[in-house]
C-alpha cells in the first residue's frame, strides 16, 4: 500500500473516533492523575478534618472557665426543661442569648458523654463554616481559591483550639460570616434568593451572640459603600428594609420574652452590663493593650501569617497607585477592618472576640497563593511572593518553639518529639524550595497541611493528656459529688477561674465563697459540708480557730489556660476539701 494511502486511511480513522491516538492516550492519562489528585485531596481534607474537629474531642476534662459555664448553663436547661431561659447554679444567667445553649443543651440529650456532648456543637459548626469558606471562595473566585482557603483555615491554630472549646464561637461566626457570604453572593454573583438565606442567618447569629452581629454587619457594609460606587451600586441593590424585617421578626422574639419574664433585671443584666457597661467600663482590670487582636491574628493564623502580610502589602500599594481593588477583595479587608477594629475599640478584649475574621484572612491567603502560582514575578504579587517564602522560615520558628514547649514546661515521652522535628524539617524543606529560582509555589499546600496535621495529631496525642494528670480539680468535685449526701451542703472558697469546672463535676448547687467572713459563717452553720479550696487557705482558716479537717486532697497545677503555661512557669498547687472537725 502507497504510503500516502496509508496516511489517508490512518487520518481518516482517527477523525473517526474524534482525535489522534497520542492525544487519546494523553486524555487519559491526564484524566487518572486528575482522579488521583482528587483522590489524594480528599484524602487529605478528610484526615485533617477529622483530626483538627473530632479526634478525642470528649477526653479531655473541662479547663476553661468559660467551657465549662456554658457547659453546667446548657445542661441546667436541658434537664430542668426550661429551653428559653438559661440558667447557672440555679440563677438566671444573662450573659448571651438563648440559641447555642439550647443547641449544646439539645446535644447532651443525646449524647451521654458530657464533655463530647458539650464540644460536638462548636466542632460541627467549624466544619460548617470551612464549607461556607470553600463554597465562598469557588463561588466568587475561583475552585482553586476555595479550596486552598478552606485547608487553611482548617489548619488554622484558631479553629483547632476553639473547635475543641464548648463556647458559641465558632457556632456564631458560622452564622455571621455564612449569612454575609450569602449577601455578598447574592449582590455580586447576581443570586438575589440568597439574600433570604443570609438574613436568616444573620437573624441566628444574633440569637447565638446578640446585637453585635447586626453591628458587625452593618459597619462592613457602610464600609464597604464608602469605598466603591460599584460595591455601593451592587449591595443597596438588595433587599434591606425587607431583610432587616426578616432578623427583627425571627430575632426579637427571645429578646421580648426575657424581658416580660426577668423585667428590668434582664435588662440590667444583659443590655446593659453584658453589652454596653462592657464595651465602652472598666468591669474588669489588667486588660490587654490596643494591639492585642494584632498579635492574636499573627499568632492564629500561623503558619500563613506573613502571606497575609504580604497581601496586605500588595492591596496597600494597589490602592496608593490609585488603582481599584476587586469587590470581593475590597469586602474581604472590609469585614476583617470592622471586626478587629470594633473588638480593638472595646474596654474588654478575649482573645476569640476576633475569630469571625478568620476565614476572611484565609481567603485573602488564598488569593495572594493563588495570584502567584499564576504570576509570580508580577509586580502586584511581590508582596505575598515575599509572604510564601516566609512560610517555611516560620514554620522552623514554630517547630522550635513546641521544642521548648515540650521540655522546659511538660513531661513528655520521647516520642512527642515528632511534633517539633515534623514542623523543622519541613519548615527546612519549604524554605530550600522556596529559593529554587522559579519555584512555583504547589496548587494546594500539601506539605504545610500534611505536617500541620502531625503537629495537632501530637497535641491530642502527647500533649493534652499530660496536661489532663494535672487538672485536679474535675477529680475534686467528683469526689465531692460521690461522698456528699442529699442534705449536706457544698461550697468552694477562692477557686476563682476553677469554680466553673468545679461546679459542673459536683453536679449540684455550690456556695462560691470569696471573703473569709463569708466562709467563716458558712462553716458555723451546724448543717454537714463539703468545702474545696487550697491548702494554703484551710491552714490560714485552722490557725485562726476554725474546726475543720482534711477529708480529700490533691496536688496539681492552679492554671486554667495552655497560655499561662506557654509564658511562665506554673507551680503545682496542693487543694483539699474540708468537712467539719468531729
Amino acid at each position: 500500500m502507497p504510503k500516502s494511502l496509508a496516511i489517508a486511511r490512518r487520518d481518516a480513522m482517527e477523525e473517526t473516533h474524534g482525535m489522534r491516538p497520542s492525544r487519546r492516550r494523553t486524555a487519559a492519562i491526564n484524566a487518572r492523575r486528575q482522579l488521583a489528585h482528587d483522590a489524594a485531596l480528599g484524602l487529605l481534607a478528610a484526615t485533617l478534618v477529622f483530626v483538627v474537629l473530632f479526634w478525642r474531642l470528649g477526653t479531655p476534662t473541662f479547663w476553661d472557665p468559660d467551657e465549662a459555664h456554658y457547659a453546667q448553663t446548657s445542661r441546667e436547661m436541658a434537664s430542668t426543661g426550661d429551653w428559653w431561659a438559661p440558667y447557672y447554679n440555679e440563677q438566671p444567667f444573662f450573659d448571651k442569648p438563648a440559641l447555642f445553649h439550647q443547641l449544646q443543651g439539645a446535644a447532651m440529650t443525646v449524647f451521654s458523654h458530657a464533655e463530647f456532648a458539650s464540644r460536638i456543637v462548636a466542632a460541627l459548626a467549624a466544619l460548617a463554616l470551612v464549607g461556607i469558606t470553600v463554597w465562598f471562595g469557588t463561588t466568587m473566585v475561583s475552585a482553586d481559591v476555595g479550596i486552598v482557603a478552606g485547608l487553611m483555615l482548617a489548619a488554622s491554630p484558631g479553629i483547632f483550639a476553639l473547635a475543641r472549646y464548648a463556647i458559641l464561637d465558632t457556632v456564631f461566626t458560622m452564622f455571621m460570616f455564612g449569612g454575609a457570604a450569602c449577601l455578598v453572593v447574592a449582590a455580586l454573583g447576581d443570586r438575589p434568593r440568597l439574600q433570604w438565606l443570609g438574613y436568616v442567618a444573620l437573624a441566628l447569629g444574633v440569637l447565638t451572640k446578640g446585637p453585635v452581629a447586626l453591628v458587625l454587619c452593618g459597619l462592613t457594609l457602610l464600609i464597604s459603600i464608602g469605598a466603591s460606587l460599584e460595591l455601593r451600586r451592587r449591595l443597596l441593590g438588595l433587599r434591606w428594609v425587607a431583610g432587616l424585617a426578616v432578623v427583627v421578626a425571627l430575632a426579637d422574639p427571645w429578646f421580648v420574652y426575657m424581658y416580660l419574664r426577668f423585667g428590668q433585671d434582664f435588662v440590667n443584666s444583659y443590655i446593659l452590663d453584658e453589652n454596653f457597661r462592657l464595651f465602652v467600663g472598666s468591669r474588669f482590670g489588667d486588660q490587654p493593650g490596643f494591639w492585642f487582636y494584632f498579635r492574636i491574628l499573627a499568632a492564629g493564623l500561623l503558619p500563613w501569617t506573613g502571606l497575609l502580610v504580604g497581601r496586605l502589602f500588595d492591596d496597600v500599594r494597589t490602592v496608593m497607585r490609585r488603582e481599584r481593588l476587586d469587590g470581593v477583595e475590597a469586602l474581604l479587608w472590609a469585614w476583617t477592618i470592622t471586626v478587629v477594629g470594633f473588638f480593638s475599640m472595646s474596654t474588654f478584649r478575649l482573645d476569640h472576640y476576633i475569630f469571625p475574621a478568620a476565614p476572611a484572612l484565609c481567603l485573602l491567603c488564598a488569593r495572594g497563593w493563588s495570584d502567584v502560582r499564576a504570576n509570580q514575578w508580577a509586580r502586584g504579587n511581590a508582596g505575598a511572593r515575599v509572604g510564601l517564602h516566609l512560610i517555611g522560615p516560620l514554620m522552623v520558628a514554630i517547630g522550635l518553639g513546641c521544642g521548648y514547649f515540650l521540655i522546659a514546661r511538660l513531661d513528655l515521652p520521647p516520642a512527642a518529639a515528632i511534633v517539633p522535628i515534623t514542623l523543622t524539617l519541613t519548615g527546612a524543606l519549604l524554605t530550600a524550595l522556596a529559593n529554587v529560582r522559579g519555584a512555583l509555589p504547589p496548587r494546594i499546600p500539601w506539605l504545610v497541611i500534611m505536617a500541620m496535621i502531625v503537629t495537632y495529631a501530637g497535641l491530642i496525642v502527647f500533649v493534652m493528656p499530660a496536661i489532663e494528670q494535672y487538672k485536679v480539680i474535675p477529680d475534686v468535685a467528683r469526689w465531692v459529688a460521690t461522698r456528699a449526701q442529699p442534705t449536706d451542703r457544698v461550697a468552694s472558697y477562692r477557686l476563682n477561674r476553677w469554680n466553673p469546672a468545679y461546679r459542673f463535676y459536683v453536679g449540684r448547687h455550690t456556695v462560691f465563697l470569696e471573703a473569709p467572713a463569708e466562709a467563716e459563717a458558712f462553716f458555723n452553720v451546724s448543717q454537714p459540708f463539703y468545702c474545696a479550696m487550697r491548702r494554703s487557705a484551710y491552714d490560714e482558716f485552722v490557725a485562726q480557730g476554725a474546726r475543720l479537717q482534711i477529708v480529700y486532697e490533691r496536688e496539681g497545677m492552679s492554671a486554667t489556660s495552655g497560655r499561662v503555661l506557654w509564658t511562665s512557669y506554673t507551680p503545682m498547687t496542693r487543694f483539699v476539701v474540708v468537712a467539719p472537725a468531729r
